[in-house]
């Protein structure tokens, strides 16, 4: 039987059908895949109004399970796109909402598909693949997005200068978006229910950044911040000396700031002014050499 779109009541009805929803696929969550289901409609219902979603609006949904955030996605916006991993949750989900027209589920990898065209995300995210789905997100032009993180990794975007939380996705983040922390979630509120708190971030795009968004300041970022403890000097020093290029230290190193700085110590705007000034000092070719280093 196919279910009618909607947004839930209560939690009641939310649990039923999630624990129907099983039953019928005949699977039980997979701790390893991250499928925790949320069984508290107030926080779906929470999520939801705040993407502020307009008829005119298309959704990308990362990990649709067994569409509990999805029915209430497709109720309100013109179209939303799923992208769910599990194949067998991916055919329950193409059979239970086969009367939305609005809704296409794309069975696959999220880190590793393309994303279709979407201006505003809404998910729930598997928490093993925050990371890198974080950073892709980023890499696309939309407006905003209601995510749903591992507490400790959300707190990263909001870490402070120096601080051990401070990390190349604090940086990337904050030079790519505006984000703002909106609810915590208790283990409670999902089923089976994770042994840590979950968190609720706005995340919305800039329209403007200090850097080209075609630049290679992601792969800068990645290079140094492998080293965040280390001091600049040292750091730097190691670089060109794995690809041999240690005559040009000196040259280097002239009028070069914060060299005695430890990476994690660096704003992002200390970051975007050494990134500018190590790539125009440095030389083309020699710049490329040592970025490639992060393409391995």
């Amino acid at each position: 039987m196919v279910r009618v779109m909607g947004c839930w009541k209560n939690s009641s009805e939310l649990r039923k059908h999630i624990f129907e929803s099983l039953e019928r696929i005949g699977t039980k969550p997979n701790y390893h895949k991250g499928q925790n289901f949320l069984i508290n409609a107030d926080i779906i219902n929470y999520q939801v109004s705040q993407a502020e979603i307009t008829s005119s609006d298309t959704i990308l949904e990362i990990g649709g399970g067994v569409g509990n955030l999805t029915r209430c996605l497709a109720e309100r916006a013109k179209s939303v796109y799923v992208i769910e991993s599990d194949n067998k949750f991916a055919k329950f989900l193409k059979d239970d909402i086969s009367s939305s027209s609005n809704v296409e589920v794309i069975q696959g990898d999220a880190v590793k598909v393309e994303f279709p065209t979407f201006n505003k995300c809404v998910s729930n995210l598997p928490y093993q693949i925050s990371s890198p789905i974080t950073f892709k997100l980023l890499d696309y032009e939309f407006d905003s997005a209601i995510l749903m993180y591992q507490k400790e990794f959300a707190q990263r975007f909001f870490a402070q200068v120096g601080s051990k939380d401070y990390s190349r996705l604090t940086v990337m983040i904050n030079l790519k978006a505006e984000c703002k922390y909106l609810k915590t979630v208790k283990p409670s509120s999902f089923y089976p229910s994770p042994k840590i708190d979950s968190s609720l971030v706005s995340v919305k795009k800039k329209e403007k950044t200090v850097i080209d968004k075609n630049s290679d300041f992601d792969d800068f970022i990645t290079l140094i911040f492998s080293h965040k403890k280390k001091i600049l000097r040292s750091t730097i020093t190691n670089l060109l000396k794995s690809k041999g290029h240690s005559e040009h230290k000196t040259e280097l190193f002239r009028d070069l700031p914060y060299l005695e700085r430890r990476i994690f110590t660096l704003s992002l705007e200390e970051l975007v002014d050494l990134y500018k000034i190590i790539r125009e000092k440095i030389g083309e070719d020699l710049w490329l050499d040592i970025i490639s280093l992060n393409m391995k």
